[in-house]
């Protein structure tokens, strides 16, 4: 191997964890600096997880059942529950708390820093100065900023770009399977759920529960409802808390005010009967907005930035921790046999600019097609998950 590298990353996400954790064993001297103050939480937020998500585990020795459960089926449903189509697909699933603690138990203790809010670096021909909020400096080689779709890094290197809303949003939310009759429970052991709605769709998979528990019987099952809220009074209304601010990005359990509980409630009614019931179970749902985000540039001399921080694509592709991977391992390899960072980093940008745009645009047709266009069609073997592609 090259000269390790010095390296500092901003962000401590699924996707900020794993390069640090592939840089770290291959060598380079890595800290992660995360502006919460105390470990992450995701509020239980179930996640598709494609081969990249979990690569770190599965290269481990077949260790995925550490943080993902396979189902079966992908099935449509209509608003009766009779099933319209049925495809044996195997994917895998998790929660976003899930594989966030897996990945943390893999990285030291002593280099994960908690309330690290950066504030601005500079950079020179030799090195790249991190500037944290308690006044603090941290030298490094490199810099990879991985702090999510509102990112500050991006903020000062791209003035210009930032997330786009897409005039829809997702409400979301999960319920214990104890708390589900049994026949809900019998159509969802092994299987995933959809329905297409006019306009918009629905889906129901099963997560670990809190415990990482993965037998069916004791799980969760997440449910996520695409619905629209037009730009402007529309959206904002729906995204000012029961305090009266006006959250961006995303509303947390609890903070929904009454009346658009009681509506998204009373809208369930033509949900099929298991989604129904999940959706109606859930104690504390919550609502994330849908963005599209594509920056130009990834590299910025000793600087970098990655996952949805660079890209933040639909959901529709289940490609947004995948793709945050996908940028990690990238790193890895591109930083493995070389002393030149800024050939090195000129390969990486090259690749991952280019799936960061192919992600995006597919996840954004599809977004098109179920919110706006009513061309969603129960079976359609070209709407499926992936990262390079549908199924992969």
């Amino acid at each position: 191997m090259a000269e390790p590298f010095r390296v500092a990353i901003v962000g401590g996400s699924i996707g900020g964890l794993t390069a640090a954790v592939l840089l770290h064993e291959r060598g380079h001297d890595v800290e992660v600096f995360e502006r919460s103050s105390e470990a992450l939480q995701s509020r239980g937020a179930g996640i598709v997880v494609l081969p990249m998500t979990e690569k770190y585990f599965t290269d481990k020795g077949g260790e995925e059942d550490r943080v993902s459960l396979e189902l079966k089926w992908w099935k449509y449903v209509d608003k009766e529950g009779k099933e319209l189509s049925a495809d044996a697909d195997y994917f895998r699933f998790s929660s976003w708390n899930t594989v966030y603690r897996a990945l943390l138990e893999e990285f030291p203790n002593d280099r994960y820093h908690l309330n690290a809010e950066m504030v601005g670096f500079d950079q020179d021909d030799d090195s790249v100065n991190l500037h944290l909020a308690d006044g603090s400096t941290v030298t490094a080689d490199l810099l990879v900023c991985a702090d999510g779709v509102a990112s500050t890094a991006r903020s000062i290197l791209l003035p210009e770009v930032g997330p786009t809303y897409t005039g829809y949003v997702a409400w979301r939310g999960v319920a214990h399977e104890t708390d589900l009759s049994n026949e809900t429970l019998t159509q969802l052991e092994d299987a995933m759920l959809y329905q297409v709605l006019d306009p918009g769709h629905i889906l129901v998979y099963a997560i670990p529960d809190a415990d990482g528990s993965i037998a069916p019987g004791s799980r969760l099952q997440n449910f996520v409802w695409y619905r629209n809220y037009t730009a402007g009074d529309e959206h904002q209304d729906l995204m000012t808390d029961i305090h009266g601010e006006v959250r961006s990005s995303s509303l947390p359990p609890g903070f929904i005010r009454d009346e658009h509980l009681t509506e998204m409630r009373t809208s369930a009614a033509q949900l099929a009967p298991p989604i129904r019931e999940v959706v109606l179970s859930s104690t504390e749902p919550f609502v994330q907005t849908v963005f599209d985000l594509e920056s130009p540039r990834m590299v910025f001399g000793r600087i970098c930035i990655m996952g949805d921080a660079a890209f933040s694509a639909r959901p529709h592709v289940a490609a947004g921790t995948a793709k945050a991977a996908a940028d990690a391992w990238g790193l890895r390899e591109a930083l493995s046999d070389t002393e030149d960072l800024a050939t090195a980093l000129g390969l990486w940008e090259t690749r991952q600019l280019e799936l960061g745009r192919s992600v995006v645009e597919r996840s954004r047709m599809m977004g098109q097609r179920s919110q706006f266009e009513g061309a969603m069609m129960p079976g359609d073997p070209n709407w499926k998950f992936g990262l390079f592609e549908a199924a992969n």
